[in-house]
This record gives structure tokens, sequence and C-alpha cells, in this order.
């Protein structure tokens, strides 16, 4: 939970850039704070993003891991299949994935998803879940023309 016992849940619709490329520049703001940071998708998107930490930027990489090692809870970013925080992650960013039914542990969720498909359809039904949820705030946010993000709801 936040510092204020409420947890923020943002939904991001990424309708410029594709949730993955978001992901990574959320993952390189999360890092530079030193903030933990546990990155939950699909194998096949999971994949992609393990190459993207590495190459997004030429002179640099995100340090980061497969859920699944023997040195996860060492991992400032920690990609993995299900909603474990073997890295003590504080941070939530799940891309193109349902939000768990469990939060605990987390202060703040990033819930990534593109326009159209399966992911908006699931971002919509987890928003109305937690419309009556006490102990948290939800946020709904939406890509710009020109790049940056405007709170819509």
């Amino acid at each position: 939970m936040s510092l204020a016992g409420t947890l923020d849940v943002g939904f991001y619709h990424c309708t410029r850039a594709p949730a993955a490329e978001v992901a990574v520049r959320l993952a390189a703001k999360a890092h530079e704070t030193g903030k933990r940071l546990l990155i939950v998708s699909d194998p096949a998107r999971l994949q992609a993003l393990d190459k993207a930490l590495w190459t997004a930027d030429p002179d640099s990489f995100l340090p980061h891991a497969q859920a699944g090692g023997a040195d996860d809870a060492e991992q400032p970013i920690l990609l993995a299949e299900a909603v474990t925080a073997a890295n003590g992650a504080r941070i939530l960013l799940l891309v193109e994935h349902g939000l768990p039914q469990a939060l605990d542990g987390f202060e703040r969720v990033l819930n990534l998803f593109e326009e159209g498909g399966e992911g908006q359809v699931q971002a919509r039904s987890d928003w109305k879940a937690l419309l009556d949820r006490e102990g948290l705030t939800r946020s709904y946010w939406q890509q710009k023309e020109g790049g940056g993000w405007e709170k819509r709801g």
C-alpha cells in the first residue's frame, strides 16, 4: 500500500505506442528511482520485453531477469507470468494481463493495455470490478496524440 494507505491502480490505454514499448519506458523510470518492479505478462510478450530491456538504450541496459532463477530476490526488475513479487517489488506492471485478485504488498499497479482485443476487454472488466473495492483508487489514462498521457477518469 502507498504511504497514504491507499493502493493506486492506474489503467493505461496505449493508443499510440505498443504496451511493450511503454512498459520499457516505465521500467526505466522505476529503475531510476530505485524502486523494484514486477512486470507480468504472457510468455511471448515477456520474451520480447526481456530483449527490449537489454537493447532499448544502446548505451546501457536495464538490469532484470525472468522469474524462476536463484537470484530473483536480487533483481530490480523481474519478469514473470504470475503476480509473485519474488524480488520484493512494490510496483506491479501488467502488460496486456488482467488484474489479480490479491494486490497485497504493492503500492502502485500500472495496467497497460492496447486498443481493441482481449487486453482492452479485460481492462474494462477489471475497471468495473474495482468500483466498490475499498483501500484503492483507480485512474484511467490515455496516450495523447503528441505523446504523453491524459487523465480521462
